[in-house]
C-alpha cells in the first residue's frame, strides 16, 4: 500500500514536470512572435508557429487538469481523514507556499482556459499577458512542489521514498530546471523552422 502513495506522489511529479515543459514550449512561440517579431498574430499566420503553440499550450492544460484532480483529491482525502492522503503542514513553510500559491494559479489558468475556448478574441487581445501569467503560474507550480515533494523524501519529514524515474535530491537543481531546458531545447527546431517560413514569405513579397 505505501509503495502504492510513493509512485502517486512521483506520479503527480512527473505529470507537473511534463506540464511545465509544455508550457515552455508555448512560452517560447509566444515571445518569438509577440517579443522579438512584435508581431502576436504570428501565432496565427505561420503555420508552425500556429500549430505548436497550440498543441502545446492543449497538452499544458491537460497536465494542469490531471494534476488539479491529484492535488484536490490529495486535499479532499486529508480533511475527510482519508488513510493514506498526504497530511495538511500548515506549520510547514515549503508546503505553505505550494498550497496557498496554488488557488490563484488555479484560478488564473482556469479562467484562461475559459477564454480560450468562449471567448477567443480576449485571448487575442490580451494574449501577451495572458501568455506571460500562464508561464509564471507553470514555473510556480512546478518549482514549489519540486521542493516540496524533494523535501518530504528526507529526514525528518520523511514521507515519500526517493524518486525512482526524476533525479535524486543531489541533483535537485537540475531537476528543477529540466522541464525549462528540456523545453527550450525543443523549441529551437520550432522557431527556426517559424522563422525560414516567415523569410519566405518577405521574399514574395518582394518579387
Amino acid at each position: 500500500m505505501a509503495g502504492a502513495i510513493y509512485s502517486v506522489a512521483e506520479l503527480n511529479m512527473i505529470i507537473t514536470m511534463f506540464g511545465c515543459l509544455c508550457a515552455t514550449i508555448q512560452a517560447s512561440t509566444g515571445f518569438y512572435a509577440s517579443v522579438i517579431h512584435k508581431k502576436t498574430f504570428l501565432l496565427r499566420s505561420n503555420p508552425v508557429l500556429n500549430r505548436a503553440h497550440r498543441t502545446f499550450g492543449n497538452f499544458s492544460t491537460v497536465f494542469f487538469l490531471l494534476g488539479l484532480f491529484a492535488g484536490s483529491s490529495g486535499f479532499l482525502g486529508a480533511l475527510i481523514g482519508l488513510d493514506g492522503s498526504p497530511p495538511l503542514e500548515f506549520n510547514d513553510i515549503s508546503f505553505n507556499i505550494h498550497f496557498w500559491g496554488s488557488f490563484p494559479i488555479a484560478i488564473m489558468i482556469l479562467t484562461k482556459l475559459v477564454l480560450s475556448y468562449f471567448w477567443k478574441k480576449k485571448v487575442f487581445k490580451y494574449g501577451k499577458i495572458l501568455g506571460t501569467a500562464t508561464f509564471i503560474a507553470w514555473a510556480y507550480t512546478w518549482i514549489t512542489s519540486g521542493i516540496s515533494y524533494y523535501l518530504r523524501t528526507i529526514p525528518p519529514n520523511l514521507q515519500h521514498e526517493p524518486p525512482l524515474l526524476l533525479f535524486s535530491i543531489e541533483l535537485l537543481w537540475l531537476q528543477l530546471i529540466w522541464p525549462f531546458l528540456l523545453g527550450g531545447l525543443i523549441s529551437i527546431p520550432i522557431l527556426l523552422t517559424g522563422s525560414k517560413i516567415e523569410k519566405l514569405k518577405e521574399k514574395k513579397s518582394k518579387v
